[in-house]
Order: structure tokens, then sequence, then C-alpha cells
């Protein structure tokens, strides 16, 4: 950018912008935007700043802790990207305690997990191909879950929201497979109506009682019921309501088996596929001292975990993320407490001041969680001078490109000019990352509303306004 247009840019901000400190005044779009919709101006905290300069910025009640909803993620990822490094891997193992004659166990098999985020069904069944692959065919007894990496009694096991069976509230383990989430298949074709689950569970059973209709294809899912019955090897589904006929495939992504029934039911399913036999259940355990291990599998790296949580919002790997901190620098079993200490001593010591800052479980799925907007801008600008900060602000969404921000932003900036995470809960809308002006400099951006009508589409118009202004003065892009 030219000195005369840095100039002019920070000169408008200036004017335009109240000082820091509370009473400061928004942008004048802004504000008259929130006061037509009765939103008071002392409910959200912002501060937009070109990093490297402490006199080019938005500021607005910038040390007000409020709750950061998944914006909370950034700080969970960017603790795990330093302590851990991109590199960092997980490994899944596979372990036996009996004797192993030809291609029968006679005796348990072991899985142990290390907290791996993102062992997916396409990655569990490497782990069951490799485990045919070196001879063992029939398994004469049981399927041991080793997840006492994680203290599981430390685990908050309520949801925010009171609906246990979405997949955003599914909980972290150290055996965690494929988000613990079953995808509801309902294919409806020439006057058929087919019903399956992805992945197959052995201990999962659909009733299927849903009726075709000649109702319009809008919404089709929202007619599904679903009654879970829960029993010590298995649960029954309840499927009804009705599907219009001929409207093709839908998925409903739902969490519905407990999780050790859920490993034991996908292992026993992919196992039986592969040409396998288990005659016994599943229980927990810990691996006994005499196990000899049969296979191991390693995770993706880190970075490519951190893309998959930040882009998408994926709250169980957050959770998986702050208990593995945890697991590292703590002493086991791992708990959410003992990896927000964690978190905050890295903090501590990196010369990050984040005095609001309250972590319970990392992914900000929380109404306990806080921090303020000076604070997280503190440490976003800090993770610009990291050799981790590509692999950081690559993780983000990219507005009008891809993730959450896939279909928000259009017309303030170029595509990648805006790399930002979003964050909602009731009566919350957070946003929180970077913005690149045409003069390549990076700014840091932070909004947190907490207020009833934050979550309404007002919210992303306030959001929206607050881009405008920070975009509007700069020099127009050319092709």
């Amino acid at each position: 950018m030219k000195m005369q247009s840095l100039i002019r840019v920070s000169v408008l901000l200036a004017t335009a912008l109240a000082s820091q400190g509370a009473g400061a005044t928004l942008p004048e779009p802004v504000a008259q935007l929130m006061q037509a919709n009765g939103i008071p101006l002392d409910s959200i905290s912002v501060v937009i700043r070109r990093v490297g300069s402490q006199g080019s910025q938005i500021t607005h009640q910038s040390h007000t802790p409020r709750n950061p909803a998944s914006v909370m993620k950034l700080v969970t990822t960017a603790a795990a990207l330093n302590l851990l490094g991109t590199q960092h891997r997980w490994q899944t193992e596979v372990l036996i305690d009996g004797a192993l004659r030809n291609d029968t166990l006679h005796g348990d098999l072991i899985l142990r997990g290390s907290g791996d985020p993102w062992l997916v069904i396409e990655r569990f069944w490497l782990l069951a191909r490799q485990l045919r692959e070196r001879g063992l065919t029939h398994i004469q007894g049981n399927l041991v879950l080793d997840d006492s990496l994680f203290e599981r009694k430390a685990i908050g096991r309520k949801a925010i929201d009171g609906k246990h069976q979405r997949s955003y509230n599914t909980l972290p383990s150290a055996l965690l497979v494929n988000f613990g989430a079953t995808s509801l298949v309902f294919d409806s074709r020439m006057g058929r109506l087919a019903v399956y689950a992805d992945p197959a569970a052995t201990t999962l059973h659909l009733v299927n009682s849903v009726k075709q209709d000649k109702t319009s294809c809008a919404n089709r899912l929202r007619r599904i019921t679903l009654e879970s019955t829960a029993h010590t090897q298995q649960t029954d589904v309840q499927l009804g309501g009705t599907y219009p006929a001929n409207c093709g495939q839908s998925i409903l992504r739902r969490t519905l088996l407990p999780h050790g029934q859920y490993v034991y039911g996908v292992f026993k399913a992919l196992w039986q596929e592969l040409g396998g036999t288990l005659s016994g259940n599943w229980v927990y355990g810990k691996t006994p001292a005499q196990a000899k291990a049969l296979g191991t599998l390693d995770s993706v790296f880190l970075a490519d975990v951190i893309r998959h949580t930040n882009k998408f919002s994926n709250n169980v790997m957050a959770r998986n993320l702050l208990l593995t901190l945890a697991s590292e620098f703590a002493v086991t079993p791992a708990t959410p407490a003992k990896g927000a200490k964690v978190i905050q001593d890295w903090l501590d010591a990196s010369g990050v001041l984040m005095p609001a800052l309250r972590i319970d479980n990392g992914a900000g799925l929380s109404r306990d969680a806080r921090l303020s907007a000076a604070g997280l801008a503190t440490l976003l600008e800090k993770a610009t001078t990291e050799p981790w900060w590509p692999e950081f602000v690559g993780s983000l969404p990219i507005a009008t490109v891809d993730g959450s921000l896939r279909r928000r932003f259009h017309g303030i900036a170029r595509p990648g000019r805006l790399r930002l995470k979003t964050g909602l809960l009731r009566d919350v809308r957070t946003l929180a990352g970077y913005a690149i002006d045409p003069s390549g400099n990076t700014w840091v951006v932070v909004i947190l509303h907490d207020h009833p009508r934050a979550a309404d589409a007002v919210g992303v118009k306030i959001q929206h306004k607050l881009l405008e202004t920070l975009f509007q003065n700069q020099p127009r892009e050319t092709n």
C-alpha cells in the first residue's frame, strides 16, 4: 500500500471509530444497524487491527469477557500446533491377550486408543485389513476397548441443547471411531424406499416404519422420527414419519449408539466383511502387561486434523485435541481441566495475556467458556510470527470458498482475502481470524456478540458491516 493510502485509511478509521475502552463508539453504519434492530451497542466486542500496527485499529468493548462459541477452537488448535508440532501423529494399537494359533486367536483382541481425532471409517477399515493380512481370521474372545488414556468420568456428558443424538454433541474419547456418527440414508426411487445405516454396525437394529407420501421434497428429513431403545449389547432404533416418493437420496447424520456399542458394532461389521469371525462381546478395560502387539495404525498429521477441525467446526475433534494436550503434557489420565491448564501455561510462557480465558472443553460448545476480544486478538497476532502460522491460517474457512464461510461475505473482498472462524450458539454469534487487504497487509479480526438477536440473520449483517468498514476505504483490486 502506498504511504498516502495507508495514512488515509488510518485517518478514516480513527475518525469513524472510537478509541479503546468502555463506552467506545462503533462505526456509524454498524451502530445504526444495531440501534434500528433494538440491539444495545455494549452487547458486542470488536477488535480489528493491522498486524504490526497499534495505530490502525477498530476497538470496542475489547476487554469484556464473552462466550466465544466455536471461535474457542482457535485457542485449542493454536496451542496444539505449537506444543505438538504440525507433524504430530496419534497411534491406534491392536494387541492380543491369549494364544494365536494358525488363524485363530484364543483370547481377547484389544483396541487401544491414543486420542486420534480422525479415525474415520476408511482408516478403521485399514486397521482391520492389516489384521487379516497378518493371518488373523477367527477371534474366540471379546473385543476389549482400552480408552483409558482419557478419563471418561471427567468428560461432561450433558449435551448443551439436550439433543444427545446430534453428531455435534458426540463425546470425545481416546478411542474415537468415525466421530461416533451414523448416517441414516433414505433413498426413494421408482416408488420404493430404501433405508440403511452407514457405516453398518452389528449392534444397531433399525426398524423401518417410514411411509412414502406425495408431499414436496423440501425439508423432507424434518418429517422423519427416531425413537431409540438402548440395551446392553444392542440399540433398537424405530424409524417413523413420512418421506416423499421419488425424491432420491437424503442423509440424516446422528449419534445413535453408545460409544462401546458403536466401536464394537462397526468393527465386527467390517471384520465380517473381510471374512473374519468374532465370537465374544465388548468390554472396557486396560491393556494387560502380557498383551502382545499385533498391529498399529498411525493417524494423519496434526496439520490435516487442524484443517478439518476449523474449516468444518468439528466439536469432537477439538475436544479430543484438548485432551491430547493433557495426555502429552500432564499426568494421565487426561481431563479437560488438565488440558486447559496446559494451554494457559503455554500462553503465559509465550507472553500472550488472556486474563478472561476460561476453557472447559476446547470446542466452545459451552455456556461457561469465556474470552475477551483483546485477548484473542493478541493470540492471533502472535500466531502470525510462528513457524506454524501457514498451517493455522490455512485451516480457517475462506469466505465464499469453503467450510462454514462458503456462502458468507460476498462482495466484500476477493476470494482468499477473508479467512475467519465462525461461532454460533443460542444468543451468541462470533467471528475471528484474518483479513488480507489489497496491498497484502494482514489484519486481525475478532467479533464477539452475545445478545438474543445475535444468532439471527441481523447478526450476520452486523459482521458484514464491520468487515465492509475495513475494506471500503482500501484501494480496489484489479484483475
